[in-house]
């Protein structure tokens, strides 16, 4: 080996060594012999998921009923500017459907809601972004007091920059599903805001856990569900079935509370959420439980046929059916000569 050579191998073994010994003694310089309080097993013991990561809900399970009613017709509502797919709504949907039910959607075209409403059974509305009329309140009020059932989800309401194209004309302003009007006849309000919770969540401060509030057949078999983005519902008349675990906060306020997030009043129920229910968040947790408990109410009514009524049907008619006849204007009687 040339004189270069070996000068250059030299160096490169001395290299080796430093590097080699170095890395050994390490620990023991920085006063560790590789134990329990060894600072790189301390590293990797903080950076373990388990570690650092909430509890995450477990996925198995499927959407099931126990009802034992069958060839019932269930209206879901795509009329009033929903802000849902029926892709979304897919675990609820099919689980109706394989348990034969029939699942049709009003779209308002063709037909007013009250006439839709006449052949359902229930009625499905998620996040409609339109009101509904006095007279569609009104069928809706009829529908339920002749034994239809209702399920009403929420979101929380979105915020957006008002006052046209420059914003220091307006303000923030905001927009969110008109529930309101629906839940108002049966004590059922939603909230402004979403909830939180930093301490005990899915992995995200605004996936939340709910749990039973008290008995009902809604929360039949659950243990907890996952709300994703959860609006809190307010109860008059109504009862509380799902409550947000302890520690969970509104966003408008940032108070600490027992917040509803599943609430029933007879033949109404009401989620304040609407990602529970797809298809990424149907197994989480309890939710299948959930899921098939709604699927349940809205099939275990028992409604009179022909509700609402037509508002035309009190009406008097001629004999064969024709319209009524005009009032006529009395006559004055002629005094006597």
């Amino acid at each position: 080996m040339s004189a270069p050579n070996s000068r250059l191998a030299a160096v490169f073994v001395v290299i080796v060594v430093v590097l080699v010994g170095g890395a050994a003694a390490a620990p023991y310089a920085l006063g560790s012999g590789g134990g329990d309080d060894d600072p790189t097993t301390a590293a990797n013991q903080q950076f373990q998921p388990d570690s650092v990561l909430p509890d995450s809900g477990a996925e198995e399970g499927e959407v099931s009923m126990d009802s034992d009613a069958s060839d019932k017709t269930v209206l879901v509502d795509v009329g009033h500017a929903n802000d849902v797919s029926g892709t979304q709504l897919e675990p609820l949907l099919s689980t109706l459907a394989e348990n034969g039910h029939q699942v049709r959607f009003y779209r308002g075209q063709r037909r007013s809601l009250n006439e839709s409403l006449r052949s359902a059974d229930a009625f499905l509305v998620v996040s409609p972004r339109e009101r509904f009329t006095d007279d569609e309140l009104a069928g809706v009020q009829a529908f339920t007091d002749a034994g239809g059932r209702v399920l009403v989800m929420g979101d929380p309401p979105a915020v957006q920059a008002g006052g046209g194209p420059f914003f220091s004309l307006g303000g923030l302003e905001e927009t969110g599903p008109q529930t309101a009007s629906l839940g108002s006849n049966y004590g059922i309000a939603y909230g402004s805001g979403y909830l939180y919770n930093m301490a005990t969540n899915d992995n995200n401060y605004q996936s939340i856990y709910a749990r039973p509030a008290g008995d009902s057949a809604l929360a039949d078999g659950v243990d907890r569900v996952v709300m994703r983005e959860a609006a809190p519902i307010r109860t008059g008349e109504a009862t509380q079935v799902l409550v947000a675990s302890e520690g969970t906060q509104l966003s408008t306020t940032r108070e600490t509370g027992r917040y509803a997030v599943v609430a029933r009043n007879g033949n109404v129920a009401a989620v304040g959420d609407t990602e529970f229910v797809t298809r990424e968040n149907a197994h989480d947790a309890d939710n299948e439980v959930l899921i098939g408990n709604l699927a349940d109410f809205l099939v275990d009514g028992d409604k009179e046929p022909g509700a609402p009524a037509d508002p035309d049907s009190d009406r008097p008619t001629q004999p064969g059916g024709g319209p009524p006849e005009p009032p006529r204007t009395p006559q004055p009687t002629p005094a006597p000569a």
